[in-house]
This record gives C-alpha cells, sequence and structure tokens, in this order.
C-alpha cells in the first residue's frame, strides 16, 4: 500500500520525486494564462474560469461579492458554526497578536538618530484552495495576520460553488476582506496582480493552491510579492513503540486527504509494529468517505526504519517536511532547535491537525524541502520594513561623523565610484 524505503536511499528517493515534479507543460501553460489575462482583463478572465473551472459566466459581477454579501452568508450561518469560525480566529489572534514597534530608533554617535519603521501592506490577495473540500480555516490563517497588521484592503479568492461556500464566504467576512473573487488557479492570481477592469491589483499574493497556482505565483513574483510557493501538503510521523498505531494512522489518512499529491512519511523506530499499522490503514482506508483521493495520495507515501529518535530526526531533516510530529513522550526539548520542517508537534497526543485549525500557529507553511530557506507565514509578512538616518547640521557635533564621512570616501574611491566619493566630500 505505501512504499518502503531504506533509509541509506532516502535522499535519492527525494531526488527523484522532485525530479518527477517538475512539468514544463505547466509552467508553459501558466505562462499563456498570465499573459492572456494581462493583454484583455475581464474578457480573457471571464473565458478563462469558464474553460478550467466548468463554469459559464457571461459577467464578471457572477464570481465577485462585496462586503454586504459576506455579512449576509455570515449572519446566515447557524450559531454552532459562526462560533465555530470566530474560535479558530481568535485562537490564531493570541498566536500571533505580539506588541510590533511600528518605529524604532536607536542613539548613534556618527548621526544624529536612526532606525527603521514598518507599515502594513496597502493590498493583499488571500488565495485558498477548494473544489474539493471548503477551507475557511486557510482564509483565517492569513486573513487573521492580514486583519491584525491593519491592511488597508484584502482581496480573497477560492474557487467552487457560490452556493457550497457559506463558511469560505464567512470567514472573509471575519476577517475584513473588502471582496471576494469566487474563482481559483492561475487566471485568478494573474487577474488580482495586473488587475482587470473590474478588479484592483494586489501588492502581495498569500495562501496555498495547487501546482498551477505555484507556478503562477513562481511567474507572477516581482509584479507582486509572493508568500512562499507551497506544494502538495505533506508529513513526517516519527514513533516508537509507545506510539499509539491508531494515531499515526489517522494522521497518515488526515494528511493524505489533501489531495492526491499529498505525501506522508512513516519513520518509525524499532519495537513499533509496521504490520499492524498497514492493517490499520487499510482498514480505516476502506470506511473513508474520501477514499479515492487517499488511495492515489498514498502511492507518494513511504515508512522508513530509524535506528534511535536522533536518527529519526537526521532522516527528517532530510525531508524538511511540512508538519512533522513526534508521537512520543519525555522528548528532550533541548533537542527541538536541530528539528528542519515548517512546524512541529511533539508528544503522544500531539497532531498536525491542530495545526490545520486552531491551535494558533499559521498551516500556510514551506513544502518540498523549502523550509531550508522559508518559514510559516507570520505577522511580519504582512509589513514592509524601511530604515531610516537623520543627519543635520547638528551631525557635526557628534564624535563619529567626520569619521562616519571619511571611512565612506575611502570605500567608494576603491571602488571607483568618484562622484560618490565628490558627494560626501562636499558634506565634509
Amino acid at each position: 500500500m505505501i512504499k518502503h524505503i531504506d533509509s541509506s536511499s532516502l535522499r535519492d528517493f527525494l531526488e527523484n520525486e522532485k525530479n518527477l515534479q517538475k512539468d514544463n507543460g505547466i509552467q508553459n501553460a501558466v505562462r499563456d494564462i498570465i499573459q492572456e489575462v494581462k493583454n484583455s482583463g475581464n474578457k480573457a478572465f471571464i473565458s478563462l474560469i469558464n474553460k478550467y473551472e466548468e463554469k459559464d459566466i457571461s459577467s464578471i459581477e457572477q464570481v465577485l461579492f462585496d462586503q454586504n454579501f459576506l455579512e449576509d452568508r455570515f449572519n446566515s450561518l447557524e450559531n454552532k458554526k459562526r462560533d465555530m469560525l470566530l474560535y479558530m480566529f481568535e485562537r490564531i489572534k493570541k498566536f500571533h497578536n505580539q506588541d510590533i514597534e511600528l518605529l524604532k530608533e536607536f542613539e548613534d554617535d556618527s548621526v544624529e538618530k536612526y532606525g527603521y519603521y514598518i507599515r502594513p501592506i496597502e493590498k493583499v490577495g488571500l488565495y485558498a484552495p477548494g473544489g474539493k473540500a471548503q477551507y475557511p480555516s486557510s482564509i483565517l490563517m492569513t486573513g487573521v495576520l492580514a486583519n491584525l497588521a491593519e491592511v488597508n484592503e484584502i482581496t480573497v479568492m477560492f474557487p467552487g460553488n457560490t452556493n457550497e461556500l457559506n463558511l469560505m464566504f464567512a470567514a472573509s467576512h471575519i476577517i475584513g476582506a473588502k471582496r471576494v473573487i469566487n474563482s481559483g488557479g492561475a487566471h485568478t492570481l494573474a487577474a488580482v496582480a495586473y488587475g482587470t477592469e473590474s478588479i484592483e491589483s494586489v501588492d502581495k499574493i498569500f495562501g496555498p493552491g495547487n501546482r498551477y497556482v505555484s507556478e503562477a505565483k513562481r511567474q507572477l513574483y516581482g509584479e507582486v510579492g509572493i508568500d512562499s510557493l507551497n506544494g502538495p501538503s505533506e508529513v513526517a510521523i516519527i514513533v516508537d513503540e509507545n506510539s499509539s498505531i491508531e494515531y499515526a494512522v489517522k494522521d497518515f489518512l488526515a494528511q493524505a486527504e489533501h489531495g492526491e499529491d499529498s505525501r506522508c512519511f512513516l519513520i518509525h523506530l524499532p519495537g513499533f509494529d509496521l504490520n499492524k499499522f498497514e492493517k490499520s490503514l487499510k482498514n480505516n482506508l476502506s470506511k473513508s468517505k474520501r477514499k479515492k483521493i487517499i488511495n492515489d495520495a498514498l502511492k507518494n507515501c513511504c515508512s522508513i526504519k530509524a535506528s534511535s529518535l536522533g536518527d529519526a530526526i537526521l532522516l527528517s531533516n532530510l525531508i524538511i517536511p511540512e508538519h512533522l510530529e513526534i508521537l512520543i513522550d519525555d522528548i528532550d526539548l533541548n533537542q527541538i532547535p536541530e528539528i528542519r520542517a515548517g512546524a512541529v508537534f511533539i508528544g503522544t497526543e500531539a497532531s498536525a491537525v491542530m495545526g490545520d485549525y486552531c491551535a494558533g500557529p499559521s498551516h500556510v507553511i514551506p513544502t518540498g524541502g523549502q523550509g531550508r530557506f522559508s518559514s510559516q507565514v507570520s505577522l511580519n509578512d504582512f509589513y514592509v520594513k524601511t530604515s531610516f538616518v537623520v543627519a543635520t547640521k547638528n551631525s557635526y557635533k557628534k564624535n563619529g561623523y567626520k569619521t562616519l564621512l571619511d571611512k565612506s570616501i575611502s570605500v567608494a574611491e576603491s571602488e571607483g565610484l568618484w562622484e560618490h566619493a565628490n558627494a560626501l566630500k562636499e558634506r565634509r
């Protein structure tokens, strides 16, 4: 049902998987989609929605919804569902609601003062996947942060049938979205990146999506800001002889149901009964409501035997998974800084599913090993930081001002930039 990978072969397995995911056809298709929307605006956007999303719309207004609509959808929810969304909102807010200094000044002996200030990004686009399920959690995971940062204008995007997405529209209302575009894919990202006759452009795009969405984000980077290139969802689960087999199985299936290209790794220590795990996996799969998706995803999943917890962490560090579960109690927390993963869940009762919803941290996390240089989305990602230096006539009273000028002039002359040097000599 799942592959069994020898630990010595893991690096080659991961490299082969990465090569299989490369698809020049997707790159070319996305490039054409982006260019079409850029050139023809609403007309191209409507045509591409009908082509790729199996809709039959004739005007942009059929997929564009304002704040009044979002509020109505929120109010139409039963109390239990409203409370569920608001609880998630508060949990995420509690985790991220740190004090951020909008202005920081430092004393200096060479200039009067210097420091930095930060400001919220003016307009953001928040993408949430759809089609296979509703994901109000994905809207909240980025939208709460945009709300906290006091972003001026929030545009939310997600595909799917308008009449089946009340939770998505309600979540958009909670975060204070200005508008929702009920469409997905590369064409939607192109529309918010360049703008159309009916859609304002944004400054930065956040949120996970499929391979076309990820490729569109890659190609649009520079035209707009991009949070990260999130690929297929993934988890690595470390277990030993005391770990619950049923917990591991359920968490394996939970990750696999995200999509057919999800990846799951079971890293098992001596004493863990792999046969029982596989039997339980098969039994649980037979009863799953999302059996087909999970069955396809399991083809990408594997087990790896580790000799010790330290060895298991080293193996996980080769993967650098989006989520890492260590379903073991009594972990030496001093080992945590050694772990390379997007988000880590430790202890026999921990589950990555907690992070998907109400634990607090964002579930928009780097995948495919990108955790080696990228982090999960945080409040800082919704701000722009600018430095400043203040130098007036009073700076001549500082002990180090003349030295700052002299050293800078020397650097400029050594680089052969004579006008740089002259600009400072004029001030000496």
